[in-house]
């Protein structure tokens, strides 16, 4: 005897039990392909251990095996790319290269290829702002108000990272000093060179500016912050807004290339290069530039400006006066003189226009360009390359009038902020991630 809607009864728990069995099934089929990923990509980074063992750690760095496991994984990652070409696959910039840096920089970040999960603390979702492509992080608890902002632009020389790679440290900011976080998802060179990734930063910090009550966010509270690459695009978003935003918050910014022989560039190539050396972060600039590879080695040695562009009030901008020579180890570096009589007159004269360029290189203003920008919270890592540019701009903005704080690491080393929890924490990671918080809490 068959009841009434029995058969629909019964399909309906078919339905239900073949629903389930494909759910378990998924789960299961991706738990495996998390456990061979993740072995994959661990064999991986521990085979490219053995590789460089030769890495000069930052004196203060306490953490000796972390710091040569991250430079040996990301100096082994970087050679595997560029041998993808003996077996024929194009390497460079490509999505599938991008992919397995994000792969590794994130396991080597969280302890997992896949990065983080859900978190019941935060409402994170991907939108678009201004038709460019955001992750938006909104703390769950807390005031029913308007909230402060921060707006990120992820570093990666333009060409590298995403998004996902600093999903952990949007989520920290967000989380430790209540406030929403909108993660910017750039365009990136080679493909879009600049002013591109500029101009997507600039709209969607706009955006946040203009539509602050139907996103939930207090308009007058908006800060913007990125590191290396993003803490480029924080300068030049700052320089374009001034004090439409209330602070800016430039991370180890790259902020030149006019000089690729400043001190920092010259003693802290060879410190944790995987990370960052000047030969890596020169490529990246020829990448936004859209400058010819063909000219790596004129610019690494500074041909690329004629003898009068060093002499010229450009060069002014970033010369010695600026140095802060406490900070500069090797005292000769300080004290030599630069000379100004070579350079290459037809390469200086194809590049002028864009190393000139203020929104490409952020320290190429007069000091009363400056005298606008909003309050600044300068970061910078005494062994970086870009230690320099950094603190270069903290004196000009002090000597502009800005309110500018800076919280330089003696013992810091470029991308440290990543790495202040995970597999692999730096206690000079902890206490810059630490200090960032304290600064937002207290002036946002």
């Amino acid at each position: 005897m068959v009841h009434k809607g029995g058969k629909k009864k019964d399909a309906a728990a078919m339905g239900k039990f073949l629903t389930e069995h494909t759910v378990k099934s998924q789960r299961k089929g991706m738990s495996l392909l998390k456990i061979i990923l993740t072995a994959l990509v661990t064999a991986l980074l521990s085979f490219g251990v053995f590789q460089y063992m030769d890495t000069q750690v930052p004196e203060g760095v306490t953490e000796l095996w972390s710091a040569r496991i991250l430079d040996s994984s990301l100096r082994f990652n970087g050679k595997a790319i560029l041998s993808l070409h003996n077996f024929g696959i194009t390497g460079g910039v490509t999505w599938y290269t991008r992919k397995l840096v994000d792969v590794v920089l994130t396991t080597l970040i969280t302890g997992s290829p896949f990065g983080l999960g859900a978190d019941p603390e935060l409402k994170i979702y991907d939108t678009e702002y201004a038709g460019v492509g955001v992750r938006v992080y909104e703390p769950v608890k807390g005031p029913h108000t308007a909230r402060p902002a921060l707006v990120y632009y992820h570093g990666g020389g333009w060409s590298w990272l995403s998004i996902d790679v600093y999903d952990q440290a949007t989520r920290e900011l967000a989380k430790r000093i209540g406030i929403v976080v909108v993660s910017v998802a750039y365009r990136q060179s080679p493909e879009h060179p600049h002013p591109i990734p500029f101009h997507d930063c600039l709209a969607v910090t706009e955006h946040v500016l203009n539509n602050g009550k139907q996103l939930g966010i207090d308009a007058s509270r908006v800060a913007i912050s990125g590191d290396s690459a993003g803490g480029h695009l924080t300068a030049a978003v700052a320089l374009r807004l001034k004090k439409k935003i209330k602070i800016q918050i430039p991370i180890y910014p790259c902020l030149q290339l006019f000089d690729m022989k400043t001190p920092s560039y010259v003693e802290n190539k060879n410190y944790i290069p995987g990370m960052l050396n000047d030969v890596s972060m020169l490529t990246y600039w020829l990448n936004y530039g859209n400058i010819s590879y063909d000219h790596l080695e004129k610019i690494l040695n500074n041909q690329h400006t004629s003898p009068a562009l060093k002499k010229s009030k450009y060069a002014k901008y970033i010369d010695k006066k600026w140095l802060m020579k406490e900070h500069i180890r090797n005292p000769e570096l300080y004290n030599a003189e630069k000379p100004t009589d070579f350079g290459d007159e037809e390469l200086s004269a194809s590049l002028e226009k864009t190393i000139l360029d203020p929104y490409f290189s952020p320290l190429m203003v007069d000091d009363k360009e400056n005298m606008d920008l909003p309050l600044t919270y300068v970061l910078t890592a005494g062994y970086d390359v870009l230690r320099d540019d950094g603190l270069i701009y903290y004196q000009r903005l002090k000597k502009a009038g800005v309110k500018v704080h800076l919280a330089h690491y003696p013992d810091g080393f470029h991308g440290m902020i990543f790495f202040f929890k995970g597999p692999m924490p730096f206690q000079v990671g902890i206490r810059a991630m630490n200090d960032l918080v304290n600064f937002l809490q207290k002036h946002l």
